[in-house]
C-alpha cells in the first residue's frame, strides 16, 4: 500500500499496525471503563500531538516542512482511528437502546 522503507522496513504496514492496535485498545477502553476521563485520553493526547506537529509544520521551512506534514497526518490517522473507536462504542451503545424500548 505505502511505499515508504526505511532500513528494510515497510513504513506504511507498521502505521497500520498501530492504527489496528490502537483502534482495538480505544474501543476496549470505550466498554470496559467507566470514567471518561481515561476514555478520552488516548483521543486528547493524539489531538494535542497532532495539532502541535501542524504548528510546526505551519511555522517550518523548506524540508522541515515536509516532514512535519508526513508526522502531522500519520497522527491524524491514529486520531481518526480513536475516533472509529468511539463512534463503535456509540452505536452499539444506541442499538442496546433501542431494544431496550
Amino acid at each position: 500500500m505505502f511505499d515508504i522503507h526505511a532500513d528494510g522496513l515497510d513504513l506504511g504496514s507498521v502505521l497500520l499496525i498501530i492504527t489496528l492496535i490502537l483502534l482495538l485498545a480505544q474501543i476496549i477502553l470505550c466498554f470496559k471503563v467507566k470514567r471518561l476521563i481515561i476514555r478520552l485520553a488516548p483521543a486528547a493526547i493524539l489531538a494535542l500531538i497532532t495539532a502541535l506537529l501542524l504548528i510546526a509544520t505551519l511555522t517550518s521551512f523548506g524540508w522541515n516542512s515536509l516532514g512535519y506534514l508526513i508526522l502531522t497526518l500519520w497522527a491524524a490517522v491514529l486520531l481518526a482511528a480513536c475516533g472509529l473507536g468511539w463512534a463503535v462504542w456509540g452505536i452499539s451503545r444506541l442499538i442496546k437502546h433501542i431494544k431496550s424500548k
